[in-house]
């Protein structure tokens, strides 16, 4: 074979491949960051798919046919906007309707305002008029929220009027038209309804009872009672001292109305002199609050104890501070307040409220639920956007019409995430880092430059 001649007409055609093959190269770079902006392809070899959508998150999250805008209320700089984005982008691959903007708070003030944004990190989903709020971003917390904006409006609730309660539809300090607004926008039905002129309807999927001022004919409690001894959901508001002729009610969900309003110390320390306006940062674990993370606030709160023998399981919702920052006064709300055991002063902690289910046979919950809350003022007009009153009370409402469990959304979670190591074992762990690993380095080194010196 001829050896390979350079020449001009050589040269030209190496010229011409190498041309070519720029060419070929940049368009073949071109083309793959091209496609992989179009197509992404990931795996989750996390165990138990903790990267994933879970099944029923992505069931949810292909039935979304209009938009869903999620404003994150998160400042610039903030590494939460990658967490936020990273999970948000899941749900976008299944279903690209799905869009996130970032929302300074600093600066677009309208915005916080008009939402209520109250911390850092909020989340405010909008689909079709309505919208969510969500105080804490998980898997669960996200597609629960969308859940509940898809659902139509066929959620009743009915709150009892003709006895004094506060009005659905008037801005008065103590009513309840901004809490009616938020529910319509939850997807609830809200209505009304009096026990003296009209049958609880079928349908109902919830009766509130919030603290009526005018004693109950006894009919109407016996309708109450009734409604209850169904098996239906029940929400029961009352402020202390208020039982009006509520005595069958409360027999027959196993709990007592204890005489007192509770007093906290501390309560100064928010910024508040009355001391019967408690602002609670902590909770008991229940699935109401559990993802709950900012403070409440109750004005004018009483206790609740239980009643012994009851079919009832009953789970605390609401609970006071113990001694010495909080108690049960029974005594005149005047002057300089302290802890008086001798004229029926309770010591707290105390429940302020219940969850109540039923106890089957088996020993486990019932399907029925109940909550009974000693306070009612956390739902006016006054105190509504107070830290995380709205969640606390969205999330309530929610709980009693069963649109939380019934998704049965449980993250997957790692099986073992915790590495527990002795003091030895530290030390030696940290050795092997700080000396083994640069001498074996070195002595590496060491044998190359030795077989290089030997050639």
């Amino acid at each position: 074979m001829p050896p390979f001649e350079i020449n001009r007409r050589s040269r030209r055609w190496l010229r011409i491949q190498g041309v070519v093959f720029m060419v070929l190269l940049l368009a073949a770079a071109g083309l793959a960051f091209w496609l992989t902006s179009r197509i992404r392809v990931s795996w989750d070899w996390t165990a138990m798919g903790r990267n994933s959508l879970t099944r029923a998150s992505r069931r949810i999250t292909r039935t979304l046919n209009h938009p869903v805008e999620i404003d994150a209320f998160v400042r610039t700089e903030d590494p939460l906007r990658a967490e936020i984005r990273r999970l948000v982008d899941r749900y976008h691959e299944v279903n690209p309707r799905i869009r996130l903007h970032f929302v300074n708070p600093d600066i677009h003030l309208n915005q916080v305002r008009k939402f209520g944004i109250t911390a850092d990190g909020e989340l405010v989903i909008r689909y079709e008029g309505r919208r969510q709020t969500l105080m804490t971003l998980t898997q669960t917390s996200l597609t629960d929220a969308l859940f509940r904006l898809t659902r139509s409006q066929n959620l009743q609730v009915r709150f009892v009027t003709g006895n004094g309660e506060p009005s659905l539809t008037a801005s008065r300090p103590q009513d309840l038209r901004a809490f009616n607004q938020a529910l319509g926008r939850e997807g609830f039905r809200v209505k009304t309804l009096n026990l003296a002129t009209a049958r609880i309807p079928a349908k109902t999927a919830l009766v509130v009872l919030d603290d009526p001022t005018v004693r109950l004919l006894a009919p109407e409690v016996a309708t109450l009672v009734r409604y209850v001894k169904e098996g239906r959901a029940f929400l029961w508001l009352t402020a202390p001292g208020r039982p009006h002729g509520l005595a069958p009610l409360a027999r027959t969900l196993g709990i007592r109305l204890l005489p007192g309003t509770i007093v906290d110390a501390e309560s100064r320390l928010f910024g508040i002199s009355n001391p019967t306006w408690l602002v609670l940062t902590s909770y008991p674990v229940n699935p109401v609050t559990e993802s709950l993370r900012v403070e409440t606030l109750f004005p004018d709160a009483g206790a609740l104890a239980r009643r012994s023998g009851t079919s009832w399981s009953q789970e605390t919702l609401l609970a006071s501070r113990p001694l010495p920052v909080s108690w049960l006064a029974t005594g005149p709300l005047t002057g300089t307040l302290t802890y008086n055991p001798k004229q029926g002063d309770r010591a707290g902690p105390l429940p302020i409220g219940f969850l109540l289910n039923h106890v089957l046979k088996s020993g486990k919950p019932g399907g029925q639920r109940v909550a009974v809350l000693a306070t009612n003022e956390f739902l006016a007009n006054a105190f509504l956007n107070e830290g995380g009153n709205l969640t606390f009370a969205l999330n309530l409402f929610n709980w009693l019409t069963s649109q939380n469990a019934a998704l049965k959304l449980h993250e997957p979670e790692s099986p073992d995430r915790t590495l527990v190591l002795t003091p030895f074992e530290e030390g030696l762990l940290g050795a092997g880092f700080l000396i083994g690993v640069p001498l074996l380095l070195f002595a590496a080194g060491m044998a190359y430059w030795i077989r290089r010196r030997r050639r």
